[in-house]
């Protein structure tokens, strides 16, 4: 596989199939309505926007009602930003190109995190047994979503910050398993 993320001089190179392109648009237009909804049951609002105290609601509600408007302001305003962002960028080999420069690789770190969280939530991931989803199951794709999605968050964060790329897989293919990981396994 190529890599979507380069460092391309000060900037960020992102380098996209016109595929990816519209899953993102697509997956960016499903959050942002489900945001603009802010119906508290639905599972998205809830993992997007947890409970700020636990144990005490009455404080809870105050700190949402204090941060929330401002939290979902942003978010929105991110995603924007990205599509903005893909807007401009110059068309290459089937796809687009197109340059992070000063926060912009923050900020789509930020909202990949959100798509992926999103997505998850919606299908209940900590529910299911990866090792029972075939092609053919309802939830392949989604997970193969968040999974591209996650994909792309590693390539940038190793940019950004390679370090923590590098401690987070420090060990997993070590002999002793006492030393983060046993052999083999990721």
């Amino acid at each position: 596989m190529t890599r979507t993320f380069r460092r391309h001089g000060d900037a960020i190179r992102v380098t996209l199939r016109d595929a990816e392109v519209e899953l993102l648009r697509s997956v960016q237009q499903e959050l942002r309505a489900t945001l603009e909804s802010m119906e508290q049951e639905d599972p998205v609002i809830q993992r997007l926007f947890p409970a700020p105290v636990l144990g005490d609601e009455e404080t809870a509600e105050e700190v949402r009602d204090l941060v929330t408007e401002d939290l979902l302001h942003r978010r929105l305003e991110q995603l924007d930003e990205l599509l903005t962002m893909l807007d401009r960028g110059e068309a290459w080999r089937g796809g687009i190109r197109v340059d992070l420069v000063e926060d912009e690789p923050l900020l789509v770190l930020g909202v990949l995190n959100d798509l992926r969280l999103g997505i998850g939530a919606r299908i209940d991931v900590m529910a299911i047994d990866r090792d029972q989803v075939d092609r053919d199951h309802p939830y392949a794709y989604p997970l193969a979503v968040m999974d591209h999605f996650g994909w792309w968050q590693e390539q940038l964060l190793a940019i950004i910050d390679p370090p923590s790329v590098r401690h987070a897989s420090e060990g997993w293919f070590d002999d002793d398993p006492s030393a983060g990981g046993m052999k083999g396994e990721r």
